[in-house]
């Protein structure tokens, strides 16, 4: 009753989240069933999110991770009839082109999330989606940086996108709020506070 929902891993598609390991979509999706099962059995209304994808268009075979389309396609797969979820987590970032930017296979984008619907209608999932990491950058020298007035106009964008065509998406969350130090480099321009909340 204390835990509204949890996300099962961060960013399942990088070998980073895997230890630096290859990723393994198969492995994931069988560890999604075990997982939830218990958690079901722990707290039934709990919400459980599958995913929280990150946007990548990592080639086959590449050391660093996996196409966020080509893991998803390949966890329903695996999973056959089964779904061990709730509601799938994406992550939506936008780099240089704002949230209106039309989705592409081949392009990161804060529509890329209607790519990863399309692989869930293609299974025939119409559960939710949340998208829990989203967001635009403003460091200086950073080169997929936008301005900090498109920073403004692209994240207050995103949300009224979001609101009037996605009415399948039940949260959209930026990253970040604040890091709990300085980062000492760009990672600090994803932030809407300094670590002193200013």
């Amino acid at each position: 009753g204390r835990v509204a929902a949890v996300q099962i891993w961060n960013e399942p598609n990088l070998s980073l989240e895997w230890g630096m390991r290859p990723v393994d979509p198969e492995g994931y999706a069988a560890m999604l069933g075990v997982v939830y099962d218990a958690i079901k059995r722990a707290a039934p209304e709990t919400v459980v999110l599958a995913g929280a994808l990150a946007p990548t268009l990592e080639p086959a075979g590449s050391a660093n991770g996996m196409d966020d389309l080509v893991f998803l396609e390949r966890v329903y797969a695996a999973l056959g009839e089964a779904r061990p979820w709730d509601a799938l987590a994406v992550h939506a970032y936008g780099l240089t082109q704002p949230p209106s930017a039309p989705p592409a296979a081949e392009a990161l984008n804060f529509r890329r999330v209607e790519l990863l619907r399309a692989v869930m209608l293609r299974h025939g999932d119409t559960r939710d989606v949340h998208i829990t990491e989203a967001g635009w950058n403003d460091a200086p020298r950073w080169p997929q940086a936008v301005t900090p007035a498109q920073r403004i106009e692209y994240t207050l964008g995103a949300w009224a996108y979001a609101g009037a065509n996605w009415p399948w998406v039940r949260s959209v969350s930026m990253w970040v709020f604040k890091l709990p130090a300085p980062a000492g480099g760009y990672r600090d321009a994803w932030t809407f506070v300094t670590p002193d909340l200013e």
